[in-house]
């Protein structure tokens, strides 16, 4: 696939804020918790495995760390629990989370219970909706080790994720070749796009990346067609397949919802 570097793309409205999900614990303000958080992990799912055991086929469980925890808690400095913990699922978009502006230290819930120090560490900025993406630290290689991620505005305003919008996120390592409609360039790794369709509509548009291989030749990753309403809105995620034996370099999640801001669920 070729590209033409001097097409230029429109970088997002969306504010976007790099962060890394380290073990240190910082105090959650106090505040009432009335921002909504939601988390999205991506990465390559673990190979299917299943044993056979008195006639039956059982499935065997995915190495320690080919996956992020399967729930995640907000807590205070003293590891108090606040609020519900929201499961994760890789792939998928997760339920709200409650949050305060600030330091947001979550902590991995297992089958002892909550985890003694912080999973992940993120900084939720002084916005109504939030949605972190997350993905496994490359340095490291497993969830259980730390990970890497970005924060994006998910509210509906113009500075946000409105309505009738396709958001195009690369946090894989890659400079990926993009095709979307009549429109090429190059999407660098880190970078955000947010394309509007007419009048909110996207009919049958082609969406393409790809990505060089150790020959110099564009290898695509994602190849279909976005349709979507008006009233809908499409995550399209790109992130490096760093799992077990690969059959492509860059893997990609395409969500599509209807088009809301995220809040919290008021207590009656």
């Amino acid at each position: 696939m070729k590209t033409n570097r001097s097409v230029p793309f429109m970088l997002a409205a969306a504010m976007s804020v790099l962060f890394s999900c380290g073990q240190d614990l910082f105090a959650q303000d106090e505040k009432k918790r009335d921002r909504a958080l939601r988390i999205l992990a991506v990465g390559q799912e673990p190979p299917w495995r299943e044993v056979i055991q008195g006639g039956r086929r059982i499935q065997v469980a995915p190495p320690q760390g080919s996956l992020p925890p399967i729930q995640l808690q907000l807590s205070n400095d003293e590891g108090v629990e606040l609020g519900e913990a929201v499961e994760v699922k890789l792939n998928q978009i997760s339920r709200v989370m409650a949050v305060t502006p600030g330091a947001v230290p979550l902590r991995a819930v297992g089958d002892g219970g909550l985890d003694a120090k912080a999973w992940s560490t993120l900084k939720f900025p002084n916005v109504s909706a939030g949605l972190a993406i997350l993905w496994r630290d490359p340095a490291k290689g497993k969830w259980t080790d730390g990970c890497k991620g970005l924060f994006l505005r998910d509210d509906l305003g113009s500075s946000g994720f409105p309505a009738g919008r396709v958001r195009i996120v690369n946090v894989s390592k890659f400079a990926l070749g993009l095709q979307f409609g009549s429109e090429k360039g190059l999407l660098k790794p880190g970078q955000t796009l947010i394309r509007a369709g007419k009048s909110g509509v996207f009919e049958k548009v082609p969406i393409e990346l790809s990505v060089k291989d150790k020959n110099g030749r564009w290898v695509k990753v994602l190849s279909q067609q976005i349709n979507q309403r008006p009233e809908h809105r499409t995550h399209v995620v790109l992130y490096t397949n760093d799992g077990e034996a690969p059959s492509r370099p860059v893997g990609a999640v395409v969500l599509r919802e209807a088009a809301r801001t995220p809040a919290v669920k008021r207590a009656r």
